[in-house]
């Protein structure tokens, strides 16, 4: 058989990169795809024409299994995942995924394995210059158009995800932190089976934050607040929202550290006796905390914390604090996060310390739902599969709608079995997950929670754990 120019130069490239093709060759492309069924998933179709090694992204370096991006493993189902790998807090979430794919691929009985691309999107990785929000889309181009991914988990934070679902064309968008209520207003509603959306998140919206917010100051008899909040999507949101139920609630805004120091010095001249600060970055929190433990002005002052600060990174940043200094600080912090559901958040950690050794998962935040997020993303793989004869990415935005009622289920390796057969039969299924009830209004395609989806969180006396509210043992 005579084999082309371009296939011998691809077979020689091959020997040199210690790949192999498992399907037959392809000379000539149009697109990405077809080289990625061609030769696998490192393949991509080149200026030329013809399918070629793509150029390896160091910021995309890490995958499940090792050997994904070899070239050799072009029948995986590929997702992706975003996260800030100078942060603790976001590696765990990563972890989480992770876990979720490799808990799916050991249970087996699905025709593919699965495989999973994590990107850091940390600001100036390696020199490259590029901020968190431009890595962010960047390397979401980088898993829809060169990896192929089905669906990433992620973008962590707000902002971040509205301008990822801007930049993306069809990639499924299974977000586990981002909070803000305008993100539903990036799609139609309502949705159907003809229209799914492609923008899902296992977080519940801020509106429940805000609501566990004032709850809170009301049950505390805490009426003189002044609000510090970040510019942009989460910022903003949470702003509008406290706005709503606090009347007269003055406020200050900032978004460069120059800013967020002017704004401490608003502050401090106020006589509010609490300040609700509202930022995205565990950094911005560190440095208002702080800032706000060295100005006398703010010494009996407490300071309420949202969701995003609830956190190990947060725990290090204030370990760097003189002792005495930090211990008076955190007596006087409180805030919100996420509730989980007990018994399945147990499991899920007992489950992450046998498989990467972290004891304290309730110090990392979003790590539950990062867990959810990773199932949800391979149970609309599985569905697309079974039900629509193929892998494709609007099949896996049908099947994400196919998770809130039918056989209940829990995540995890020991449903998977129930999970294939309920959707081969073609039917819906109930999911349970870590962060609780993963139960989606078919219109809006959002969390129903209806309340008690957050709670109160507290710092443990010596600064080490992020405790419940009321959990006399950790406190």
């Amino acid at each position: 058989m005579a084999v082309s120019k371009v296939g011998v130069a691809l077979l020689a490239g091959c020997f040199v990169l210690s790949c192999s093709f498992t399907r037959a060759e392809q000379d000539n492309c149009r697109t990405n795809d077809e080289c990625r069924v061609a030769f696998g998933v490192g393949s991509i179709c080149g200026d030329n024409g013809f399918c070629q090694p793509s150029i390896e992204q160091p910021r995309c370096a890490t995958t499940e299994p090792e050997n994904l991006l070899s070239g050799a493993t072009s029948d995986r189902a590929i997702i992706g995942t975003l996260i800030d790998g100078s942060l603790m807090t976001h590696v765990a979430r990563g972890n989480a995924v992770r876990l979720a794919v490799i808990d799916a691929n050991n249970a087996g009985g699905f025709d593919r394995e699965f495989g999973l691309v994590i990107c850091d999107i940390s600001a100036n990785f390696e020199g490259d210059g590029m901020s968190r929000s431009e890595a962010a889309v960047a390397m979401a181009l980088h898993l829809e158009n060169v990896v192929g991914a089905l669906a990433i988990v992620g973008p962590p934070g707000s902002e971040e995800a509205e301008s990822v679902f801007e930049a993306t064309t069809d990639v499924v968008l299974v977000t586990p932190s981002a909070t803000s209520p305008a993100l539903t207003q990036l799609e139609p509603v309502p949705a159907s089976d003809d229209a799914p959306g492609r923008l899902w998140r296992t977080a519940p919206t801020d509106e429940e934050q805000a609501q566990q917010i004032v709850s809170d100051l009301m049950t505390r008899s805490v009426t003189d607040v002044y609000i510090m909040a970040q510019n942009g999507a989460y910022g903003d949101g949470l702003l509008t929202l406290l706005g709503e139920q606090l009347s007269e609630v003055p406020s200050v805004r900032f978004e460069t550290s120059g800013q967020l120091s002017s704004a401490v010095g608003v502050v401090a001249e106020s006589t509010a006796s609490e300040v609700i600060f509202i930022s995205s970055d565990t950094s911005d929190t560190v440095d208002f905390l702080t800032a706000a433990s060295a100005d006398s002005r703010l010494n009996t002052r407490r300071f309420f914390l949202t969701d995003a600060a609830a956190n190990q990174d947060l725990l290090t940043g204030l370990a760097a604090l003189p002792m005495t200094e930090r211990d008076e600080l955190i007596s006087r912090i409180r805030g919100t996060r996420p509730a989980n559901d007990a018994r399945l958040a147990r499991d899920f950690a007992s489950r992450y310390r046998i498989e990467f050794g972290q004891n304290d998962i309730d110090a990392l935040t979003f790590t539950a739902h990062s867990y959810d997020a990773g199932w949800l993303a391979l149970y609309g793989i599985v569905w697309s599969e079974l039900q629509e004869g193929g892998i494709a990415r609007d099949g896996v935005r049908r099947g994400l709608r196919q998770v809130s009622s039918g056989t209940p289920i829990d995540v995890g390796e020991l449903s998977w079995p129930t999970v294939l057969s309920e959707f081969a039969a073609g039917n819906s299924i109930d999911v349970s997950g870590a962060s609780g009830a993963l139960n989606y209004d078919p219109a809006a395609e959002e969390r129903s929670e209806g309340g008690g989806s957050f709670g109160v969180w507290l710092i443990s006396g010596d600064g080490a754990r992020i405790c419940v509210a009321g959990d006399t043992d950790c406190l």
